[in-house]
């Protein structure tokens, strides 16, 4: 059963601060409810139903964890926030009742509530019944609740402390009722507490872990055992919680899902901050789906989004916990954050090989290019391969197939020559990399956009975006204190990159009018690759035509490569032109494998007399003041003005452009921020003259 959205009722708090409702010393100006007694089941009315709470001396023993009541959590409606705090009292072990209600006065739609303990407060010397023990001690516990503008209950005010004893277990005694009522009570209590337990059950969490009391005979068991539940520590679903609750209260527009099981066990969680919405905007046209710590086993079964930005550095672009490597845990997750993300479907996506991975991204993002990363699959490649005779030579065969071949003609010969030459025709990891080359070869791929993130050559690879913060034993609470200092860090070094870009320029190398106008306009790191590029033009030589059809052109272009041994033959690379579309396309891809254009492509243009690169060809995303001057569409519906998620959304964007022309100097900061203290003062005027 997925819970996902009627957690996210419990668990999500709004930063915002909304009116509240009125607190006790102004209930007298407002209807006011009856003070009845309420208990943790919902018991329809029935004569002489008496609920006894059965009190102990150590109430602490066999208790289990629950996330208690907190400010500014949220619910859908009245009766989801009355159940939650009915299924809190009686896992703590006391009743409730509704001491205050507030109702408007023409619709008589409630708008807040205050819930407390049986026991709060004291009777009235008139009602003080001599044969029935006094149950009332003044008890202090309460929740004071109220709607607020996003039509949501909200809690404003909560006490936790008890002056009481609690009880461990509650006992129904049903005295004088009917053998027709009772057939008809007890069906109704049965069916109200299994909706209880499916909705709020969720939140408990036995001391041992994740719902597991016997933690020895939970390490006993295999990984793919506890596909269906996180396989947690003790204490750490509250540790997860209070990280979640920590940085929604000082991360604005911060997002998270928690997803459990039919026996209320955490089973998946996805958070994304407002920079990762932000840089999914800038950079969410290619992402690396990393399952590196879920796959390997690692202490915590992390996944992460993650992106490149402009200087070619990895961005997280949202962050999760899953329970396993299943079809169920990966859909969930991709269509969680495709709902955080406003419906963001990305160009390309590169994953890991794994089926399950493969069938909930078809499902999530049907529109994308789902691709293997072969940085990943040429890692395997001891593992798999290591214990076959000549593993040496079928090492080099494979990587001559994946990286040297530039036709698919070529790499078809090229793997069959090594599958017959050393006798491998029944490897079952080699045909089923076969099976699936047109998800990771190269020359099947030439035509899908990588964004620098294909990691197409020899020894290169994407790197893990917490690689220097997560290892094989790193506990879940020692990555989540980490995980802030791991952000700051990325923004650190993206700030530093921003100002290097800005203020100095690159040294030229030639004099290529290419390399004079990417110069202007890339960021150092980006231009450092192009500019590399543009050095080896000199490596080429013997441009020609080899075809001529209409206004394309096929060149040839000679390239002296360097080979094992540092030896240079030559290779030829065919490369199509069209002047009057202003297209340029290479046999090798560069372009769409790391976004800039080839050696290859720029000897055509030169040798055809173009002394500028075509627009189409300088990608935006790699622009010094690319974040200044471009305002990513977070929302990618439609929607208009009147919708708060809406207006939300717009007001952020806006302020971004603000925010990157504010950081470039102290002038700029302190001129930025007295536009936000002005806008401040304006907006809030518009509500007094509403007054």
């Amino acid at each position: 059963m997925m819970l996902e959205f009627q957690t996210q009722n419990l668990v999500t708090i709004d930063a915002a601060v909304d009116s509240q409702p009125p607190r006790e010393e102004e209930q007298e100006q407002h209807l006011k409810m009856d003070d009845t007694s309420l208990y943790c089941d919902q018991i329809p009315d029935a004569d002489d139903v008496l609920i006894e709470l059965d009190c102990q001396n150590d109430p602490s023993e066999g208790r289990k964890e629950f996330l208690a009541p907190a400010s500014r959590m949220e619910f859908e409606s009245y009766d989801d926030a009355y159940n939650y705090y009915v299924c809190y009292a009686k896992e703590v072990g006391f009743c409730v009742r509704v001491k205050n209600s507030w109702f408007k006065r023409n619709s008589r739609e409630k708008y807040g509530a205050v819930l407390c303990c049986s026991s709060q407060g004291f009777k009235r010397i008139k009602d003080v019944n001599s044969f029935r023990k006094e149950t009332r001690t003044g008890c202090p516990a309460m929740i004071r609740m109220g709607l607020v503008e996003s039509q949501r209950w909200r809690i404003h005010e909560v006490t936790l402390e008890h002056n009481h004893i609690l009880g461990a277990t509650i006992h129904k005694s049903i005295k004088n009722v009917g053998i027709g009522t009772k057939k008809k009570l007890l069906p109704s209590c049965s069916t109200a507490e299994v909706q209880t337990v499916k909705l709020y059950r969720a939140l408990v969490i036995d001391a041992g872990g994740n719902g597991n009391s016997n933690s020895n005979a939970r390490d006993n068991k295999t990984f793919s055992e506890y596909s269906n539940e996180l396989n947690l520590k003790k204490g750490d679903v509250q540790t997860i919680y209070n990280f979640l609750c920590r940085m929604q209260l000082t991360n604005p527009n911060f997002f998270y899902l928690m997803d459990f099981n039919d026996e209320g066990h955490l089973r998946n969680v996805l958070w994304v901050d407002a920079r990762s919405k932000t840089a999914c905007g800038y950079f969410g046209d290619v992402i690396y789906f990393d399952n590196t710590y879920l796959s390997n086993k690692y202490e915590i079964p992390l996944v992460a989004f993650v992106g490149i930005n402009h200087h070619g550095q990895t961005v997280l672009l949202g962050c999760g916990l899953l329970a396993g490597e299943t079809i169920e845990s990966y859909t969930w997750l991709f269509r969680t954050w495709v709902m955080c993300m406003s419906g963001c479907s990305p160009q390309t996506i590169i994953t890991d090989r794994c089926r399950a991975l493969q069938i909930a991204i078809a499902e999530i993002f049907p529109k994308s290019h789902h691709c293997f990363g072969l940085s990943l699959i040429m890692k395997k490649v001891p593992e798999k391969l290591g214990g076959l005779h000549n593993y040496d030579a079928i090492r080099k065969a494979l990587i001559k197939a994946v990286y040297e071949t530039l036709k698919v003609i070529e790499f078809e010969a090229a793997w069959g020559v090594m599958i017959h030459c050393f006798g491998v025709s029944d490897h079952e990891w080699l045909r089923s990399l076969y099976e699936d080359r047109v998800h990771w070869a190269p020359v099947y791929l030439k035509d899908k956009f990588f964004g620098g993130m294909a990691a197409a050559r020899p020894g290169e690879s994407v790197c893990p975006f917490f690689d220097k913060y997560v290892h094989k034993q790193t506990p879940l609470k020692e990555f989540l204190d980490k995980y802030e200092l791991a952000l700051h860090q990325k923004y650190k070094e993206e700030s530093l990159a921003d100002i290097e870009s800005r203020s100095s320029s690159p040294l030229l190398i030639t004099k290529c009018s290419f390399e004079l106008q990417l110069s202007r306009m890339y960021t150092k790191e980006i231009f450092t690759k192009f500019q590399f590029e543009v050095g080896e033009m000199f490596s080429c030589f013997g441009t020609t035509q080899l075809h001529v059809d209409g206004p394309i052109i096929i060149f040839l272009v000679k390239e002296r490569v360097l080979t094992d041994g540092n030896r240079r033959e030559i290779k030829d690379f065919e490369v199509l032109y069209n002047r009057s579309a202003g297209e340029v396309r290479c046999i090798c891809c560069c372009f769409n494998f790391y976004g800039y254009l080839c050696r290859h492509a720029l000897c055509v243009l030169n040798f055809n007399g173009v002394e500028e690169i075509p627009p189409k060809y300088i990608l935006s995303r790699w622009k010094k003041d690319y974040k200044r001057l471009y305002i990513p569409d977070h929302n990618f519906g439609s929607s208009d003005d009147t919708d708060r998620i809406h207006r939300s959304n717009q007001l952020f964007r806006s302020a971004l452009q603000v925010v990157e022309e504010g950081i470039l100097s102290v002038d700029h900061y302190n001129v930025a921020l007295q536009a936000f203290e002005e806008s401040f003062i304006k907006a809030r005027d518009v509500e007094q003259r509403n007054e």
